[in-house]
């Protein structure tokens, strides 16, 4: 049932602080959105349902509008492999529900984490995304099945999102020559080498992906800056002759001025 944002919006703005449950037009919005919400979720087969049960639980426990944990987090290493709920709160291709996960960067309470996947056939992917993930053969330790590492949806969670620790590290994961060669292949260098492990693979790789375009900026703005160099330096060299042959014929106009003068 449709909800008027407009007017939400105003009350947001002049009762911000004033409860809901005192509000009626927030009252009757909260129960339609939710009621929408039942409606969806009960068309759903269970495998969508549960999974947003489950997350809407979590949510309720653990949410913005939760109690806030005081507990310590645990810290995790660069590589650590963990089971991740990435929600129902996402839109469309967003990564969503609970799918394993590479650590790529540890803070107190939030980690970065590269998503991965292992349900997706080998042709679903657009050129670009084609380009922007890292494909593991299964290896029965760090990938029970053949997986992909979705560099396309990096992103910040909190560690109470995370379910489990799987207890092993991508360091241990050697890549294989096929996707050796097929990143070298997108990239037009041989910068991935035999024998390099996952975790610098994907370090490497996200170089590429976030900070490449800006280095191959700044390459061509100093290439810009030391053709304008080399262009004043001719325009140098040859002021400094025109002064030289200025000079010199300065010199013969004073000689022969003096010789006059004699």
């Amino acid at each position: 049932m449709p909800i008027d944002k407009q007017l939400l919006r105003q009350l947001l703005a002049t009762e911000k602080y004033k409860k809901c449950a005192d509000t009626p037009e927030s009252v009757a919005a909260l129960a339609s959105t939710l009621s929408d919400t039942d409606a969806l979720v009960q068309s759903c087969q269970n495998v969508q349902a549960i999974p947003f049960i489950l997350w809407n639980d979590f949510y309720n426990a653990a949410g913005i509008l939760a109690p806030k944990s005081k507990k310590k987090a645990y810290r995790y290493k660069w590589g650590d492999k963990v089971f991740v709920d990435f929600g129902c709160g996402n839109i469309q291709t967003e990564l969503s529900f609970p799918h394993p996960a590479i650590v790529l960067y540890n803070f107190a309470n939030t980690v970065i984490v590269a998503p991965t996947t292992s349900d997706d056939s080998p042709n679903s992917f657009s050129a670009d995304i084609e380009e922007a993930i890292i494909k593991t053969p299964k290896d029965g330790t760090v990938f029970p099945k053949d997986t992909t590492i979705n560099l396309h949806q990096v992103k910040s969670v909190h560690k109470d999102r995370i379910i489990s620790n799987l207890r092993c590290n991508v360091k241990s994961y050697i890549v294989s020559k096929d996707e050796i060669a097929r990143q070298n292949a997108i990239h037009g260098k041989d910068t991935f080498s035999d024998g390099i492990n996952l975790l610098d693979c994907i370090r490497i790789k996200m170089a590429y992906l976030f900070a490449e375009p800006q280095m191959q900026q700044k390459d061509t703005e100093i290439r810009q800056q030391h053709q304008k160099i080399g262009e004043l330096q001719i325009d140098l060299e040859a002021a400094q002759q025109r002064i030289l042959q200025l000079t010199a014929q300065l010199e013969e106009l004073s000689s022969a001025g003096a010789k006059q003068s004699d």
